[in-house]
């Protein structure tokens, strides 16, 4: 006699009731399982069962509940119908036997196969903490996606270490959903080269060769609640346009934790990274994300029409907000406090705003530039750092207004070899040294700031030909002192006699 394995009916199954829908499951998955075995007592016992007993055995059949068709790692079958025995590739081959738009269900278990997913289906794992696939060939893709509208979730995948391989990739497609999945051990967690329109969302792509998550040459993608931490890098975006990515996390990998290179038009909201690099990169918009605690908080190298809003680049190792070459960008409500460096810097950069950012506690400098020019400075605060508050150091033609530079261990403002520079109701009170300080600068104009509490107030060394026009300087022990400087005009300042 051949054993076999009938289905559960709807009336078991509902006094079971929905809470035990995922124990069914296992059932299901358990006496489907059973059917290999099963298979092999029956051929032992052939030459017992005539063929009459062989036409009266009953066919085995197996539930599956969750899709269209379940997979667990002795083979895949559809409700109802029988299991087809697979143990090296059951995963592939469901995904061969799927139809467009129908769900495959896997089952908790450990799988070593490398898929290749050329039908539009659902692939949904029991839990990237129960089904472990791991590549079976190193310089290949776990799972490589090669049409649209292709859904995976629920999968822990690793062992794709070739050069440039993925534990998840998407090559040209679009309107795809990658979800709850983990990705390690590879060389890159999830990538998508020249894909559009994708959802990634609660990935976590940790501890991979290369980077964790990649977007190359790809547009119009979502990035929502990732977490790709102790990579070489965390969150690539390449020649890549209109992204989007929000709350997702960048932390401890070795270089950069969201690096945009030749990017445009990309929006991050609310990440926590190891550090925001953007190169070549323009019309992108950085809005409440952190970058504490690196060797640099935010960096645009070369990058253009940016917009940075309400960012935390806090207790790095050297600057908190670098723009170094770039244009034209906006940066406004930041906060960069207690960096080894500088808290805001700006080199060999021109027609950049900065508005009301705060930059105090820094060992070095609060706000920097350096050969900078046609840069707009604005109601920001940098209070109490270790070197100057602001500083400008071959710059020229640059706007200070409104800003505040008080309580430094040295100078409040300090101009360096800067010219034509317009400086107005700025305020620096209570510095150690000087409160504003231009050291051979000319053609600067000072007007309305306020210099109180200082050692000195304001100080020209070596300077010329700049005007200062309605300016405060009380309390110190020098008022306004000019050193060998000429040619400079003084009009109704205020000074202690």
């Amino acid at each position: 006699m051949i054993a076999y394995v009938t289905p559960i009916t709807d009336s078991a199954s509902d006094k079971r009731g929905m809470g035990m829908m995922k124990a069914s499951r296992n059932i299901h998955t358990k006496l489907c399982s059973m059917a290999v075995l099963i298979a092999v007592v029956a051929v032992m016992l052939a030459i017992s069962i005539t063929p009459a007993q062989a036409a009266k055995a009953p066919t085995l059949t197996c539930d599956c509940d969750c899709g269209d068709i379940c997979v667990n790692t002795s083979g895949w079958w559809r409700d109802g119908g029988v299991l087809n025995a697979n143990t090296t590739m059951p995963i592939q081959a469901a995904v061969d036997a799927a139809a467009a738009g129908e769900t495959i269900c896997v089952a908790a278990g450990s799988y070593s196969e490398n898929v290749n997913v050329n039908e539009r289906v659902t692939l949904q794992g029991e839990g990237a903490d129960v089904v472990t696939l791991t590549n079976s060939t190193a310089d290949h893709h776990v799972f490589n996606v090669t049409v649209d509208y292709v859904n995976i979730s629920g999968f822990n995948v690793s062992g794709a270490t070739g050069s440039d391989k993925a534990g998840i990739y998407l090559s040209g497609m679009q309107h795809c959903n990658i979800s709850n999945n983990t990705a390690s051990n590879n060389y890159h967690g999830i990538a998508l080269g020249s894909s559009s329109n994708n959802t990634l969302t609660n990935n976590i792509a940790d501890s991979n060769t290369g980077f964790g998550i990649v977007l190359d040459s790809s547009s119009n993608n979502t990035l929502t609640g990732n977490t790709a931490n102790s990579n070489t890098g965390g969150i690539l975006l390449f020649s890549s346009s209109n992204n989007t990515l929000t709350n997702n996390n960048a932390d401890s990998n070795n270089d950069r934790g969201i690096y945009l290179c030749s990017s445009v038009n990309y929006n991050a909201d609310s990440n926590t990274g190891f550090g925001i690099v953007l190169d070549s990169s323009s019309n992108n918009t950085l809005t409440g994300n952190t970058a504490n605690s690196n060797t640099g908080g935010i960096v645009l190298d070369s990058s253009s029409n940016n917009t940075l809003t309400n960012n935390n680049a806090d207790s790095n190792n050297d600057r908190g907000i670098y723009l170094f070459s770039s244009g034209n960008n906006t940066l406004t409500d930041n906060t960069a406090n207690s960096n080894t460096g500088f808290g805001i810097a700006l080199g060999l950069s021109s027609n950049n705003t900065l508005t009301d950012n705060t930059a105090n506690s820094n060992t070095g400098f609060g706000i920097g530039l350096g050969s900078s020019s046609n840069n707009t400075l604005t109601n920001n605060t940098a209070n109490s750092n270790t070197g100057f508050d602001i500083m400008l150091d071959s710059s020229s033609n640059n706007t200070l207004t409104n800003n505040n530079a008080d309580s430094n261990n040295d100078r409040g403002i300090y101009l360096s070899y800067s010219s034509n520079n317009t400086l107005t109701d700025n305020t620096a009170n209570s510095n150690t040294g000087c409160g504003i300080v231009l050291g051979s600068s000319s053609n600067n104009t000072l007007t309305n700031n306020t210099a109180d509490s200082n050692t000195f107030g304001i100080m020209l060394d070596s300077s010329s030909n700049n005007t200062l026009t309605g300016n405060t300087a009380n309390s110190n022990t020098g008022g306004i002192v000019l050193f060998s400087s000429s040619n400079n005009t003084l009009a109704q300042p205020t000074a202690p006699s």
